[in-house]
């Protein structure tokens, strides 16, 4: 709730947000969950959600994005795999699907040269 509104505010839109479905299909078609995950269609581009190992052969061979909860050890043919480490390491994502791409932001990419914080790449310096 809380992040939900935070994000209406941001964005000025005031959208109201309807939980995902648990199975089946979201009212406009573009999100569907089973209990191994979920698929979102967005201008001609399928991001997979994926909660569960099962998933994960289907969804690397026909998604242009694949965001899991769980480890992505195995190659993946998504163009863009984000996996429950990328996370741990860079904190949230965002992804915005524009024409030519998807564009994905982390936390990490943002959070400035903190002395407490680690950039990607880059070694510890004292």
């Amino acid at each position: 709730g809380f992040a939900r509104d935070t994000w209406e505010d941001r964005t000025s839109r005031g959208i109201a947000s309807r939980p995902w479905p648990t199975n089946g299909a979201s009212d406009d078609g573009r999100l569907s969950c089973d209990a191994a995950g979920c698929l979102y269609r967005a201008q001609g581009r399928l991001i997979a959600l994926a909660r569960h190992p099962a998933a994960l052969p289907e969804d690397c061979a026909a998604a242009d994005a694949v965001v899991a909860t769980i480890p992505v050890r195995k190659s993946c043919a998504a163009k863009l795999v984000i996996d429950r480490f990328d996370m741990w390491r860079e904190g949230a994502h965002a992804l915005w699907i524009e024409e030519d791409r998807i564009r994905v932001e982390s936390v990490t990419d943002h959070q400035g040269a903190r002395p407490w914080t680690r950039r990607r790449g880059k070694p510890d310096e004292d």
